[in-house]
């Protein structure tokens, strides 16, 4: 990644009037060189797959990663934009004393190799981005604001703070890096002007100018200082804002004369920018000398992958032109801009500060294709076999330790529901115990439902639980999955998770669509979640079921089997697929004893049997035939 200037690379090699530059990213006038050849950077951005937990304690979302990465490509694209460090609430290491970097999480470094080990498979380069503005911000949700340290985050603008942070942290990271042949640039910032008074900045606590300037400064010069050939770059709000991260400035600021950035990367959106500013109705020429920032290539970072044209145009816009997602790739190309990078791919979810639509990445990525079929030769790295799996998918997840979990975080709305399924085979040679617990409400509410689901060495069955008490189940912002199983080591595979009649994952068409691990779960607790397809079906046989307060539960054809240990009042209700209650079968006082419920009166079908009462909370599927 040999910085050289056009001249140089002129002068370089000639063979049959062709100049061939080092291997790797370079840098020549407005434009930036892969192999001496210029380069259009297509892509998105994947700016985390966990907030503010990439890289830290906790296993790189290897899924996640790989599902944005080959979805990129596969678009024709080659590039990702990604969050490390962020807020600093997670990662690196704090003194608790001293309130300055000490040091790396143990995952920090192992999850920076394997997400670019991967996008090198694919031909895609990424934009390692090392904090965003929301360092600045002390009032953080849910376990972002109990571990949030402002006091770190303000002394990393100090001198002290600033030299730690540079030594504990960064030189290691660079270091283990290297000139890793996808690494486009470390990014010292996302959208730093939202720390300042100066740029209208927009977080609780504010930062001047000067001192980010600084901190630029220092740790692009500790950068180029450790290894010349890298590139470091960094992703301004506003274009009009771009002066200030120009070379004069910065070394101003900071006094080291290496201290620059090698390329520069703006962010547009229309729910708050206008024509004026806009890279794409203005070309990167245009840009330059209306708000006197340095010739550097510019790469426009972040910008809506829905476009804003017809139904997500809005009247609270402040752009007056419409432009769609197509446009956008085509006017940045056609603009003189090193890249454009869409916002961004976990999409499929409605966010109200980026226009309160629904937005997904499947515009951008439909446009990439669409850039990419005439524009190839000026965006591929290299060829790449995509495969395209599908079918009966199930997701396996190996087990390799106490109190392993799965979580996968959405927003849904499970208020129709009253029953929680989902089938499971454990392949393992120990019992399985699976419990089922939502994150509720913005405030992230942990709600453990009743359980566990006692699933036995090599049996198949349906896991049902009753849901339908919680009231805040509107907004169910997590689903996680706890193995409680005292010592658990194998693989479960999981299908056709349920709420109601709602299909929420059936694994049949994603490959990479899978549970991530649980908050602070180890690689160790859980080597591995895949999804894999022809394991044939989970093959689900009735059996009896262990209560918790002792005796038994059974199905056998028609009839419900139960044995009480306890005397109490007992409910036996039928549920059907929709979560809606059918029939009771009994309601009233039982003793201790055996009793039997006979189902050869209801119509023939699928339901959810829920036995509750006297200490006694079990639920299963029947079929009715």
């Amino acid at each position: 990644m040999k910085k050289l200037s056009f001249a140089a690379l002129c002068g370089a090699f000639l063979l049959g009037g062709t100049a061939f530059a080092a291997p790797g990213l370079t840098v020549s006038g407005t434009d930036l060189l892969y192999n001496g050849k210029k380069i259009f950077f297509s892509g998105t951005n994947l700016a985390w797959s966990d907030y503010n937990s990439d890289v830290g304690a906790s296993p790189l979302n290897e899924n996640a990663w790989r599902k944005a990465v080959e979805g990129t490509r596969a678009a024709g694209g080659n590039a990702i934009r990604w969050w490390l460090f962020n807020n600093m609430s997670q990662s690196p290491e704090i003194d608790q004393t001293t309130h300055l970097v000490s040091g790396l999480k143990e995952n920090t470094i192992n999850n920076m190799k394997k997400a670019l080990d991967i996008a090198e498979e694919y031909g895609v380069m990424v934009s390692m981005c090392l904090f965003s503005h929301n360092l600045m911000e002390p009032n953080q949700w849910g376990l972002y604001d109990e571990k949030l340290d402002i006091t770190a985050n303000t002394n990393l603008f100090e001198d002290e703070g600033t030299q730690a942070f540079i030594d504990n942290a960064l030189i290691p990271v660079v270091k283990a890096i290297g000139n890793h042949k996808a690494l486009m640039t470390w990014e010292v910032f996302n959208e730093p002007e939202g720390m300042t008074s100066e740029c209208s900045g927009w977080t609780t606590k504010k930062m001047a100018l000067s001192k980010i300037q600084a901190f630029t400064n220092k740790v692009a010069a500790a950068i180029h200082t450790e290894n010349p050939e890298l590139l470091v770059s960094t992703g301004s709000v506003n274009i009009q804002y771009q002066k200030y991260w120009n070379d004069a400035a910065l070394v101003a600021a900071g006094g080291k004369a290496n201290g620059t950035l090698d390329f520069f990367q703006t962010h547009y959106y229309p729910y708050w920018q206008n024509d004026a500013v806009s890279p794409f109705v203005n070309t990167a020429a245009q840009m330059a000398s209306k708000y006197s920032y340095d010739s550097k290539p510019m790469i426009i970072g972040e910008f809506p992958a829905s476009g804003w044209k017809g139904d997500t145009y809005t009247t609270s816009m402040a752009a007056k032109t419409q432009i769609s997602t197509e446009e956008c790739y085509r006017k940045a190309f056609d603009g003189g801009y090193a890249g454009a990078l869409a916002w961004q791919y976990i999409g499929d979810k409605t966010e109200s500060n980026f226009g309160g639509y629904t937005y997904t990445i499947d515009p951008a990525l439909k446009a990439m294709t669409a850039l990419a079929a005439t524009e190839e030769a000026s965006i591929k790295i290299k060829d790449v076999a995509i495969s395209q799996e599908g079918g009966d998918g199930k997701m396996a997840v190996t087990y390799g330790g106490d109190n392993a979990q799965i979580e996968y975080q959405k927003t849904w709305d499970l208020s129709k529901a009253n029953t929680f399924t989902f089938e499971v085979k454990n392949q393992g040679t120990s019992d399985a115990q699976l419990n089922l617990i939502f994150k509720l409400t913005d405030a992230w509410t942990w709600t453990e439902v009743e359980g566990p689901c006692e699933v036995a060495a090599g049996e198949s069955k349906i896991c049902s639980f009753d849901i339908s008490s919680y009231a805040d189940r509107n907004k169910t912002l997590s689903v996680v999955i706890a193995n409680y199983a005292a010592g658990y080591t194998g693989t479960i595979l999981y299908d056709n998770f349920k709420a109601g009649d709602q299909v929420l994952w059936d694994f049949n068409e994603d490959k990479y669509d899978a549970f991530s691990r649980g908050f602070e779960n180890t690689e160790e607790m859980i080597p591995e979640i895949k999804i894999v397809f022809g394991e044939g079906s989970i093959g689900i046989e009735p059996r009896a079921v262990s209560l918790a307060a002792g005796g038994t539960f059974n199905i056998a054809g028609n009839t419900i089997s139960l044995v009480t240990a306890k005397a109490g009042d007992v409910s036996v209700d039928m549920f059907g697929m929709n979560g809606k209650r059918v029939a009771t079968l009994f309601h009233g006082t039982l003793t201790q004893g055996s009793y039997a419920f006979s189902l050869e009166n209801m119509p023939k079908g699928m339901y959810i049997v829920r036995v509750k009462g006297a200490r006694i909370a079990a639920t299963r599927p029947v079929l009715v035939k």
